[in-house]
């Protein structure tokens, strides 16, 4: 029989690093402090590879720290069917017919398999002396520390691929997803036509800077590194994307783009398909996850409300879903927003007759120290809440995070500080069935949180919980 199990996420809280402005205090959380020294806890036991909830969903729905579709090319690449691509041969015959350049717009993170990827699609388009190819480079990566490995993937594509196409723009995924405001898109294109704007030859010191204003990668402002790069009206683009993108607002301003009286000849291509008002011819459809929340909870027969902010609940559908934008009827969700406080809470969790709930709080919204212990107070809050009503056995109820934050903010005094919390995260499990006295929390990833609710819902699944029995050779030597 399966129970209820609550799922109580503080994203953005970690173990509070040395360098890092002071915020955690038991008299901010005492619920929390007191529970986690009654029941079975480890402040460090889940380690994250992300740094947001976006890369957060993908990781601990479906286990999978790179960009999922990274698999295909490689497999295309392998079998060398690749080169026999219908719409990448439909592009090369295009770009070397047409009086044009080609712009390969490529979205980056931290894995070099980009480089090859990038490499073998040149080498079939294998440009001509007369014409170019420009890489604009997009930046998808939310974690300050990436800017080191960042160094690196833009090095090799800048040294790897130089007998095919060299780089033109760099700049973040924030400056183009349809997320960006209409006002940075205009920017972003005057840049493109004037070759007016920042420049910098050395990425590796651009880098440093960003690095040192603590500038999130994926905000990074357009900025050029060869201006030899030009907008023609008979030019093509390809977008040589990796993940669920909606470029409707970059696609459309770019079309918008006329030349004089002439409109322009633009021709648009994809890797994978791209949310636009064009209909882009696209390589690959996107596959998708058979491992993921829905499919785990449909094995259990099981369903799950997610309660987090409106604006994420695409993304998280998407990822839960296993690449899928669908409705399942394993999922529901609420707005956190109308949480409006812990007794709302209580009455949701016990209204929604759902095995699982998780409640998705976000820490890395707030803008100073005063709002953020503000906020882990009235989390706090609704532990307690939730703790109490649990009334000893109605459910099972853990608290984890999936990311550590690193946000510059202002403290109490005005002043400019750092708060950063590592990517070594709490694991809180809260059951009266599983004490102390029998059970320990081993170490593992935020796929294992998830893991671990999948076991509590049913205990007799063979999911691999964090949660596990003493032995008795742990009992010998730590009674």
């Amino acid at each position: 029989m399966n129970k209820k199990t609550i799922l109580m996420l503080i994203n953005g809280f970690g173990i509070e690093k040395k360098e890092s402005y002071p915020i955690y205090d038991s008299d901010i959380m005492p619920t929390f402090d007191e529970l986690s020294k009654e029941y079975l806890f480890s402040n460090n036991s889940v380690i994250s590879k992300v740094s947001n909830y976006i890369d957060a969903y993908r990781n601990i729905s479906m286990d999978i720290n790179e960009l999922y579709n990274y698999s295909i090319i490689d497999s295309e690449i392998t079998s060398k069917k690749l080169i026999t691509n219908d719409t990448l041969l439909r592009l090369k015959n295009e770009y070397d017919t047409k009086n044009g350049n080609l712009h390969l717009f490529c979205l980056v993170d931290t894995s070099l398999k980009i480089v090859t990827h990038l490499k073998e699609v040149l080498k079939v388009l294998n440009p001509n002396t007369n014409k170019k190819i420009y890489l604009h480079l997009i930046i998808s990566s939310n974690n300050i520390e990436d800017y080191k490995y960042l160094v690196d993937v833009f090095s090799h594509i800048n040294m790897d691929l130089a007998a095919y196409a060299e780089i033109g723009f760099i700049l973040g995924l924030d400056s183009i997803s349809n997320s960006a405001k209409q006002v940075d898109l205009n920017f972003f294109f005057k840049m493109f036509i004037t070759k007016v704007g920042e420049k910098w030859q050395s990425f590796t010191q651009k880098f440093n800077v960003l690095y040192a204003m603590k500038t999130l990668p994926r905000e990074t402002k357009p900025f050029i590194v060869n201006s030899n790069f030009n907008l023609e009206p008979n030019d093509t683009f390809f977008i040589f994307n990796y993940d669920n993108i909606d470029l409707t607002s970059f696609i459309a301003t770019l079309s918008g783009i006329n030349y004089g009286e002439a409109k322009n000849n633009y021709s648009y291509y994809s890797l994978f398909p791209v949310k636009s008002s064009l209909a882009i011819p696209y390589m690959y459809q996107a596959t998708t996850a058979t491992n993921c929340m829905v499919s785990n909870l449909e094995k259990l027969n099981a369903s799950a409300l997610i309660i987090c902010k409106k604006d994420q609940v695409g993304v998280i559908n998407y990822f839960c879903n296993g690449l899928k934008n669908e409705t399942s009827s394993s999922l529901a969700f609420i707005d956190i927003q109308n949480i409006i406080n812990p007794e709302t809470l209580v009455q949701v969790v016990n209204q929604f007759n759902k095995e699982l709930i998780i409640i998705n709080y976000e820490l890395s919204d707030v803008e100073s120290t005063i709002e953020l212990k503000k906020k882990l107070t009235e989390i706090d809050s609704s532990l307690k809440a939730l703790e109490q009503n649990r009334n000893g056995s109605k459910y099972t109820l853990i608290v984890s995070s999936l990311y550590g934050m690193n946000k510059t903010m202002k403290n109490d005094k005005d002043v400019m500080c750092n708060v950063i919390f590592s990517n070594e995260l709490p694991f809180l499990y809260i059951d009266d069935f599983l004490t102390k006295k029998n059970y320990l929390i081993q170490s593992g990833s935020i796929n294992d949180i998830l893991k671990s609710c999948y076991k509590s819902i049913n205990l007799k699944s063979n999911y691999e919980s964090l949660v596990d029995k003493k032995n008795s050779l742990y009992k010998l030597f730590f009674k």
